[in-house]
């Protein structure tokens, strides 16, 4: 799409929140690359009264006081619309949220270092939490910089919803949706693509297995690379 990204290698289509070119909402230029602010993105804007940055909701600005000193923030003035330039993207000017595999990763979970969580979460590699208030919930523990990465990364296009992947203690990169056999046919050693299939998609079964033998939209694995050592994993949904 002409604007790299460590976290994300796919096809510029799979960019969920990727849209034309035009003006930037935030900064007012024209640019190649933009992406939508929707529900749950945040324009990073510091708190007129004490100077702490905070997140700001395009879609629910009547929810915007200061995360530190409680004064509403007034959304600032976007004419050109929601969006949000590569530029201004990569800078931290805007953030986009992510569900992972550790639970939901925002704005505000990135300045507490630690995520949303999901019920009953067990991870080797991060420090887990409890969620105050929600029995079973567990987060995990991260750093700062991590999630904040990821907040400025596009999500990618999914039938039911992201979930966005890790290995060697970081966010994985990721590469596509494969929709047919034939996709892990081509990327296994020796061309087993079954073999393949099992030891990326870890909750699958051979129905699923068989489905992509229809292949078709209906069914999508979301692929993810590690960044360190290489390996491929993947979750799936379908229609």
């Amino acid at each position: 799409m002409g604007a790299p990204f460590p976290l994300f290698d796919a096809p510029v289509d799979d960019a969920a929140e990727r849209i034309d070119s035009g003006v930037c909402g935030i900064c007012g230029r024209q640019a190649v690359a933009r992406f939508a602010l929707g529900v749950g993105a945040g324009v990073m804007v510091r708190c007129p009264a004490c100077g702490v940055e905070n997140g700001l909701s395009v879609t629910d600005p009547d929810e915007n006081n200061c995360r530190a000193c409680g004064v509403r923030i007034p959304l600032p003035d976007m004419p050109h619309g929601h969006s949000a330039c590569y530029a201004c993207l990569r800078a931290g000017r805007a953030a986009l949220t992510k569900d992972t595999e550790l639970g939901m990763i925002s704005w505000e979970q990135a300045f507490a270092g630690v995520t949303h969580g999901v019920p009953g979460l067990a991870h080797p590699d991060f420090e887990m939490v409890p969620v105050p208030g929600d029995e079973g919930w567990i987060a995990a523990r991260l750093p700062q910089e991590m999630m904040f990465e990821l907040l400025r990364t596009p999500g990618y296009l999914t039938i039911q919803g992201e979930s966005w992947l890790f290995c060697c203690r970081r966010p994985m990169v990721y590469i596509g949706t494969w929709r047919h056999q034939q996709d892990f046919i081509d990327h296994a050693p020796g061309g087993d693509g079954g073999k393949l299939f099992e030891d990326m998609v870890e909750d699958a079964d051979d129905r699923i297995w068989e489905f992509l033998g229809q292949g078709g939209d209906s069914i999508g694995v979301y692929v993810f690379r590690c960044g360190s050592c290489a390996r491929l994993r993947a979750h799936y949904d379908f229609d």
